[in-house]
């Protein structure tokens, strides 16, 4: 049954809905083969760290999304004292992560599930070119309204200014009517405290919640959203 108090629902990418994760690996280890330095499940670990801790730092608004991608490939090679540049990492990378769009449990079924009782809308972090083929590759794309990036906005979550974009681009034109759907506490969480919106987190079990933030609703898989929406 539809929950009245909603009539839009927006929609987190990776680790919602993506196996973002997965991506990652595909698309690090295969630049570390490039340039002679043998994967390993450390080594994927230790590069994941370095990115989150930029994408942290970004999401504060302390460094730019361009600071991210010239900066965290020569970090990571110098940890094993290897001089690689970022901008040569960089374009491999982001082919292999482009061509990589993997399905989370339950991600189509729950669109679909969703479509036919709400607008859906995609907000994400991250490169556009990147976002839109993986959603398309996946075949997402097809259950959202509109899909809202930051590169596009020229913000990114949590700050209150992406949110100020989606909501010139969104039908519904009340935050109180709106729930947002995602993994990231700092992101989607903080984001849709920041903007006056109802917030859903799934709990994978791999953060723990600051004593600041209370999501309305916690869920362990996208499959229990049905309980409530």
């Amino acid at each position: 049954m539809k929950n009245d108090k909603y009539t839009t629902l927006l929609l987190d990418v990776d680790g919602t809905l993506l196996d973002f994760n997965a991506a990652e690996r595909y698309g690090v280890c295969t630049v570390m083969e490039q340039f002679g330095l043998t994967p390993t499940q450390e080594r994927v670990e230790r590069y994941h760290q370095v990115n989150l801790e930029y994408w942290k730092a970004f999401e504060r608004g302390e460094i730019s999304r361009d600071d991210i991608f010239a900066n965290r490939y020569h970090r990571f090679f110098a940890e094993y004292g290897m001089d690689v540049e970022s901008s040569e990492a960089e374009p491999l990378y982001r082919s292999r992560l482009n061509s990589c769009a993997i399905l989370l449990p339950d991600a189509l079924e729950i669109c679909r599930y969703l479509r036919s009782r709400y607008d859906l809308y995609i907000i994400t972090n991250g490169i556009s070119e990147t976002q839109y083929r993986r959603l398309r590759d996946s075949g997402l794309d097809e259950y959202f309204t509109d899909i809202f990036v930051s590169e596009d906005a020229g913000s990114q979550k949590p700050q209150k200014e992406f949110f100020d974009y989606c909501f010139l681009r969104i039908r519904e034109k009340d935050p109180s009517q709106m729930l947002i759907i995602g993994d990231s506490l700092s992101s989607d969480i903080r984001g849709g405290k920041n903007a006056g919106i109802a917030t859903c987190w799934l709990d994978d079990g791999s953060q723990q919640m600051a004593t600041d933030l209370k999501p309305d609703y916690v869920i362990h898989a996208l499959e229990e959203l049905k309980t409530f929406l």
